[in-house]
């Protein structure tokens, strides 16, 4: 088993207790930094700026103010922002409830399963997750979850170097694929993922009614493990 990667200013190596706090931080960081760019994919959305110019016009005939309309509908907008942002600490408290309260359990003790952190100069600065997923057809496969790395560590090959730890484990394992999901609107999640190989099987709303309102969809993606190829000098 691959214990340790060991990159040039970096190097990925398995979780261990000391990690928790960072681990947990890191991924809640990773996932509210998704807010702006949530909040700029609705407002481009054509039924919210057909609602918002809606309720401007409404505003601005009932009123006759212009400096009236304009405030309430700022307001409106702040009061969509502040919806977005409870949606996604609201998914962040239940992942801290979910697999990463006990991150120990849920992945170095659990057959088939492992956690992996990046580190530079005794800094955590990359996290991802592997986790067996169970479902009716049998097939082993490897579920790729809590992929994050500090935004000032980017564009540096990190994130593929931890997916391809994935992947390497998942060989190792003998998994025959290995899955992961992500929303449409992570252009560089899904760049990254389609990078290194995963091709994208099917989308679905987001279960929620924000998903549901401006059509945020997830992308559900697929990696074959190939069996590795035994060359004649190696006999």
């Amino acid at each position: 088993m691959m214990q340790e990667v060991i990159m040039s200013d970096y190097h990925i190596r398995q979780y261990k207790a000391s990690d928790y706090e960072a681990v947990r931080a890191m991924f809640a960081d990773g996932i509210m930094e998704h807010i702006p760019v949530a909040s700029c994919f609705i407002l481009k959305n054509p039924r919210i700026q057909i609602l918002i110019f809606g309720v401007f016009l409404t505003l601005l005939i009932c009123s006759n103010s212009l400096l009236f309309s304009l405030l309430v509908t700022a307001i409106l907008l702040a009061a969509g922002w502040y919806f977005v942002n409870v949606e996604c600490q609201n998914y962040v408290d239940q992942s801290l409830r979910d697999d990463l309260l006990d991150i120990q359990k849920s992945y170095m003790e659990n057959e088939g399963s492992c956690f992996w952190v990046a580190e530079s100069n005794g800094d955590l600065i990359g996290i991802v997750g592997a986790k067996l997923h169970r479902n009716g057809d049998e097939e082993p496969k490897l579920e790729l979850k809590r992929m994050s790395v500090m935004k000032c560590y980017r564009k540096r090959g990190i994130s593929k170097a931890l997916c391809r730890t994935v992947l390497s484990f998942a060989r190792q394992c003998g998994y025959n694929a290995v899955i992961l999901q992500t929303t449409h609107v992570q252009y560089a999640a899904q760049r990254l993922y389609e990078s290194v190989g995963f091709r994208k099987l099917y989308e679905s709303l987001i279960p929620i009614f924000l998903g549901k309102l401006i059509n945020i969809r997830l992308f559900y993606y697929r990696y074959d493990i190939q069996p590795e190829v035994v060359s004649a000098k190696s006999l």
